[in-house]
């Protein structure tokens, strides 16, 4: 009798640790430890000299360009080739979100000082082909600004094929129904708004197309579709896939994955709750694989285009590691690029199959 209660005993417990280990989610190694074959791993020495940066993309051009949000105190954007060699920079106001269009012009999102003396957030066009790409030079035209909500700011901006473009815009007021802080704005080529995307819906909540602490934003080659990424305080996916769709019935953006279609309810990029503070997305445009950077966990999380999550996501910095609070990401030529917001460093990292080559 004492034999079999003790048999039974053992079981609960095992039964209970099986449970357990079921319901945790995908741990993500720190570099150092990866035990995976195929890993990222840090290319050196890293790019330095940066402070409280919060945006990297590489351009139309193949230059690298950084939103050094603090930078000589004020803010700059800093334009590099991608040895690191910084070829020339502008001052403006606490950039936090670059762009580039077909044309070679950036789209930066920073801040004006209004009139009254209020900090406004605001978004600007630095016209860099008329000065051969002289950025210290370059006119700077303001093409949008918030006099009347000043707390307003501007997170992330994507461009399409054809010049048009998204503006991310956030705040801490979402009370309105009719203009809340946060939404995702559609501009033409000319700067012109045209509408806000009206298939995202501004509110806390758990469905697949609520937003209310928007990111930062990233589209595809090719198309119009897009990812965009919120804090995860509010919401319960940290990261949305919007597809493009025009049919007579219907023009404009539905998630590509939906938990309310039961095919798409084991897709690794909506399970909920994955994250904590999604800061920065990019795509690597040949493969289609999408990365998005926690700047709370201290991870980079990798998804295939089928939204399978890839065991070459790689960070948990806090338990031991080389990075501290991505707030950018950029991919080009099987090389990402991570902006290290604390460190104020740009670290680059490469497949551990394309070190090899």
């Amino acid at each position: 009798m004492k034999f079999t209660s003790c048999i039974f005993f053992i079981s609960l417990i095992l039964l209970a640790i099986l449970i357990g280990c079921q319901e945790k989610p995908p741990l993500l190694e720190p570099i150092p430890d990866t035990v995976f074959d195929t890993a990222y791993v840090e290319l050196t020495p890293g790019f330095s000299g940066f402070t409280r940066p919060e945006d990297i993309i590489i351009g139309s051009d193949q230059l690298l360009y950084v939103a050094d949000t603090y930078g000589d105190e004020s803010g700059r954007i800093v334009m590099m080739n991608r040895a690191g060699q910084i070829l020339s920079t502008k001052k403006m106001l606490r950039p936090i979100a670059i762009a580039q269009d077909s044309r070679l012009d950036l789209l930066v999102g920073g801040m004006v000082v209004a009139p009254n003396g209020d900090s406004v957030g605001a978004v600007f066009r630095i016209h860099l082909v008329e000065v051969q790409h002289q950025l210290d030079q370059a006119r700077v035209d303001t093409i949008w600004r918030e006099l009347a909500r000043p707390a307003r700011r501007f997170p992330g901006i994507t461009v399409f094929g054809d010049n048009t473009y998204l503006l991310v815009r956030d705040g801490p007021d979402n009370s309105s129904f009719i203009d809340p802080d946060a939404l995702v704005l559609q501009f033409d080529k000319n700067d012109r708004f045209i509408t806000p995307v009206a298939s995202l819906t501004t509110r806390s909540g758990s469905g697949i197309t609520d937003i209310f602490r928007p990111t930062a934003i990233a589209s595809f080659t090719g198309s119009r579709d897009f990812i965009i990424a919120q804090q995860q305080s509010f919401v319960s996916y940290g990261a949305l896939w919007m597809i493009y769709q025009n049919t007579p019935e219907f023009e404009g953006w539905l998630p590509r994955f939906d938990p309310a279609r039961t095919a798409d309810r084991g897709v690794d990029f909506i399970r909920p709750n994955r994250y904590s503070n999604p800061s920065a997305v990019a795509i690597d445009r040949t493969r289609r694989d999408v990365f998005v950077a926690d700047a709370d966990l201290d991870s980079v999380f990798k998804f295939n285009s089928r939204g399978t999550f890839k065991i070459e996501s790689f960070g948990r910095v806090k338990s031991g590691g080389s990075m501290l609070r991505p707030t950018g990401l950029a991919y080009f030529e099987r090389v990402l690029y991570v902006l290290d917001g604390d460190r104020g460093e740009v670290l680059r990292f490469r497949l551990t199959t394309d070190v090899q080559r």
